[in-house]
């Protein structure tokens, strides 16, 4: 049977869990969801929003936020609810960055490895400055069941320090940053959370946690298609944490 891997930012969420029954109950429940879409169209378009810079970039103007809407929408397969989504994030982002005069620069990371043949992305290729100095993002598009406390996010800002800091010598000064979209009234808002004054955690306790909560994943997973196997359906159960 093959595991489904876990997003980055569920990864961290679980991975913020005391073990044991807490983190087996959360995963059985978010085994009984799981969303009909996803936010890879505005990912995707992330150094055309911020226009991060390129050899060609140098000499090219900044896209326009009408084709990247419509690049956005033409990659929106999944219907009305994830173009709107989209959009909307893609707007914030593209706005708030204007506004603030940031700057980016494309900068290639590959991925961490981690756990037992697992790896995980905190970050995309794109450095920013906001006039205070570089850091690097990770983006959390979420309307709900995202980075919502501090303790999944020290898992984050962990993470990106032991990559980006520690293996490359060019960042080692670097800020880090997560970007959050939350509800503001019917429409959205942006938060960046820097890790100024997070005590980080060692590698060694993250590998840790990542190994438990793939190894919980695992037996859950198990546990669901045995019973679907059984009867022939998983059973009802509420939608994902």
């Amino acid at each position: 049977m093959k595991i489904r891997r876990l997003s980055e930012i569920d990864l961290a969420r679980f991975c913020a869990l005391p073990g044991g029954e807490m983190l087996q109950h959360a995963l059985r429940m978010y085994n009984t969801g799981g969303g009909s879409w996803s936010y890879d169209p505005v990912r995707n378009s992330k150094s055309d929003i911020l226009g991060a810079k390129t050899e060609l970039a140098l000499i090219t103007p900044k896209v326009s936020w009408s084709k990247i809407a419509a690049q956005i929408a033409r990659a929106c397969k999944k219907g009305e609810e994830q173009l709107e989504a989209n959009l909307e994030v893609a707007a914030v982002l593209y706005h708030f960055a204007e506004a603030l005069g940031w700057t980016a620069v494309k900068f290639p990371m590959d991925r961490l490895p981690i756990g037992r043949g697992e790896s995980v992305r905190y970050w995309s290729d794109i450095v920013i400055d906001d006039g205070e100095g570089p850091f690097i993002p990770f983006f959390d598009q979420r309307r709900a069941n995202g980075l919502s406390n501090p303790e999944m996010r020290r898992i984050v800002f962990s993470l990106q320090h032991h990559h980006l800091r520690e293996r490359h010598l060019d960042l080692a000064d670097v800020r880090l940053a997560i970007v959050r979209f939350p509800p503001a009234g019917a429409l959205r808002s942006m938060t960046l959370d820097f890790d100024t004054g997070v005590e980080l955690l060692p590698f060694d306790q993250l590998n840790a946690k990542v190994e438990e909560v793939y190894r919980e994943w695992a037996l859950v997973s198990a546990e669901k298609f045995e019973k679907t196997r059984k009867t022939g359906t998983g059973g009802p159960g509420p939608l994902g944490i």
